[in-house]
């Protein structure tokens, strides 16, 4: 059974889970409409000339990069990041990277578009209500590559022709070898359902790291001639870290486990059977043996509804039987 959801803050049920998915379509949807009235809004005070953009980066990891992007003037930008490329000065050919990262982002949008078009979407935003940035905007960067460098960039773009206006910004940054955000994740079982937790050092939900995991039952696993449940895990991290279009968990994550991957996962509960789940950030490359500080494994027997249990790492199994 493998984990995976997008950006969920609190889910308990069914029902809840639906609850919160609507509120947060709704919301986000309001603000888009709310953004791209202020886009589209001819007197939206949006200036070209003269803007300086500044970046801030706030934390950089070995797959992760949290940066902050400002104007001194309210005006529309376009934010990204890139690979460097050896041997070019992005200064030296401000005019092509801009137009290239506009080129791509439109590209993106169009595909964006596609979709909701496709889905009888009522609401369509436009290319500068959907991918342009106004005013103070946070970016949290995930899936780099360990160990390499990036370029963090921003430029000023005229939301009336979606042309670059003004100076590119540039800022370097390289990512760590290895990951430098401890994560431990904290697991519940209640009845059918499992809920797993990505915690930070201080206890704080971390919502913004991607992380991976899967419960397998442990008959499987020694039928399969695993030596261990970490050595399965392993092995099985390294695959979904190496594959880039493998989704992810981010934040808080919630399933029903009831042998459908339609609202629920592909295993289903048997009472009496043991279980692993095993956890891991996707923040570095995978290593053997799991290094405690990216990755947890708990191991539990399921005894039916009344089943209620609660682990933190200090309850782990660190790869035995």
């Amino acid at each position: 059974m493998i984990f995976r959801s997008k950006h969920i803050e609190s889910i308990f049920k069914t029902s809840m889970t639906r609850l919160w998915q609507s509120k947060a379509i709704s919301f986000c949807s309001l603000l888009l409409v709310l953004y791209s009235f202020v886009s589209c809004n001819p007197e939206v005070e949006a200036s070209t000339k003269n803007v300086h953009i500044d970046i801030q980066v706030e934390q950089v990891s070995a797959g992760y990069a949290q940066v902050t992007f400002s104007t001194d003037k309210r005006a529309f930008y376009l934010a990204g990041i890139q690979p460097v490329r050896e041997g070019v000065d992005p200064q030296k050919v401000a005019k092509q990277f801009m137009l290239l990262a506009l080129d791509s982002a439109y590209v993106d949008y169009l595909y964006w578009r596609n979709q909701q078009l496709q889905q009888l979407t009522p609401f369509v935003a436009d290319f500068a209500s959907h991918s342009l940035q106004y005013g103070t905007t946070e970016h949290f960067y995930t899936f780099l590559d360990a160990g390499c460098k990036y370029w963090v960039f921003a430029f000023v773009v005229d939301h009336t022709s979606n042309k670059p206006a003004g100076h590119l910004f540039v800022e370097t940054i390289q990512t760590n070898d290895s990951s430098t955000i401890p994560i431990s994740f904290h697991y519940r079982v209640e009845g059918a359902w499992d809920y797993i937790y990505p915690m930070d050092s201080v206890g704080e939900v971390l919502s913004h790291i991607p992380w991976v995991g899967e419960t397998v039952d442990s008959v499987s696993l020694r039928l399969a001639g695993w030596n261990t449940p970490a050595e399965y895990f392993f092995h099985r991290f390294v695959e979904l870290y190496n594959d880039k279009n493998s989704p992810s968990y981010f934040g808080i994550a919630a399933r029903e486990n009831n042998g459908s991957d339609e609202g629920g996962t592909n295993i289903q509960f048997e009472i009496g059977k043991t279980y692993y789940t095993g956890m891991a950030t996707l923040d570095a490359p995978i290593v053997y043996p799991l290094p405690a500080s990216t990755f947890d494994i708990y191991r539990f027997t399921w005894m039916g509804d009344s089943t209620n249990l609660y682990f933190t790492p200090e309850q782990g199994v660190e790869g035995e039987w």
